[in-house]
C-alpha cells in the first residue's frame, strides 16, 4: 500500500479474532481478520446468520473487544483504551445506526440528535445548531420538537442517522438499518446513506443480509464461519 492510500485508511483490523466461552466450550466467531476501510467508501458486510458479520462490526467499532489482534481507528489502537476512553472516543469519532433506532423516548428529536455532541463536550448552543443543520440535511427538521413515538419508522431512522452525523465522525457503522422498515422507508434511508457517501464523502459500513441493501454500496464483503470469503475492494 502506498503512502497516499495509507493516509486514507480510517479503520483497520489487524489479525483480529473473537472468541466466546460458552459453558465448557470456546467458540471462535472471527478468525484472523485483516481488513481496512478507506475514507469515502460505502461498504456492505454480508453473510448468513451466525457468520460473524455483526461481531465484526461490533469489534471494529469498539462496542465489543477483540480477543486477539488490533483495531486501528484514526491512528489509534482502540483495544488499548479503557472503557471510559473508548466511550468518549466512540462518541466523538464514530456514528452508529441500529435496526431498532435506539432513540430515547423521553427526549424530542433535536434533543436525541444533539446528545452525542453534548457527551463529547460540545457547548450546548453549538450542539443545538449542529443538530438542526443535520436534521435539515436528512429532511426532517420540521419534526424537531416531536418525540420518537410520534414518528414513523422511516422518520425515526432518519433521526438516528442525523444523530450518527452530529459529531462529524470518521466512520458510520450501520447494523441492519432497514430491518424494521417497509420497502419505501428502507429506500429513503438507503438513498440518504448514498447522499452522505457522495456529497459528504462519509465512510459508511453497513451490515446486512439483504442483497438489495448491499446493492447501494460500492464495495461488498462477504463473511462465512468467521472468515472473509469475498471482498470486492481488494485488488487481486
Amino acid at each position: 500500500m502506498n503512502q497516499h492510500a495509507q493516509a486514507e485508511v480510517v479503520a483497520e483490523a489487524r489479525n483480529v479474532s473473537k472468541s466466546y466461552i460458552i459453558g465448557e466450550r470456546t467458540v471462535t466467531v472471527l478468525k484472523n481478520i485483516n481488513l481496512s476501510f478507506r475514507r469515502g467508501e460505502f461498504v456492505s458486510i454480508m453473510g448468513p446468520s451466525g457468520s460473524g458479520k455483526s461481531t465484526l462490526l461490533n469489534c471494529m467499532s469498539g462496542l465489543d473487544r477483540a480477543s486477539e489482534g488490533e483495531i486501528i481507528i484514526a491512528g489509534r489502537n482502540i483495544n488499548e483504551m479503557s472503557d471510559r476512553e473508548m466511550s468518549l472516543f466512540r462518541a466523538s469519532r464514530m456514528g452508529f445506526v441500529f435496526q431498532n433506532y435506539a432513540l430515547l423516548p423521553v427526549f424530542n428529536v433535536v434533543e436525541n440528535v444533539e446528545l452525542p455532541a453534548l457527551v463529547a463536550g460540545v457547548p450546548g448552543a453549538l450542539a443545538r445548531k449542529r443538530a438542526m443543520d443535520i436534521l435539515e440535511f436528512v429532511g426532517i427538521q420540521d419534526r424537531a420538537d416531536f418525540r420518537p413515538d410520534q414518528l414513523s419508522g422511516g422518520e425515526q431512522q432518519r433521526v438516528a442517522i442525523a444523530r450518527a452525523l452530529v459529531n462529524e465522525p470518521e466512520i458510520i457503522w450501520a447494523d441492519e438499518p432497514t430491518g424494521n422498515l417497509d420497502s419505501a422507508g428502507g429506500g429513503v434511508v438507503l438513498e440518504l446513506f448514498r447522499r452522505l457517501n457522495r456529497e459528504r464523502k462519509s465512510t459508511v459500513v453497513v451490515v446486512t443480509h439483504n442483497e438489495y441493501v448491499a446493492g447501494f454500496s460500492n464495495r461488498k464483503i462477504r463473511i462465512r464461519d468467521g472468515l472473509i470469503t469475498v471482498d470486492t475492494g481488494v485488488e487481486r
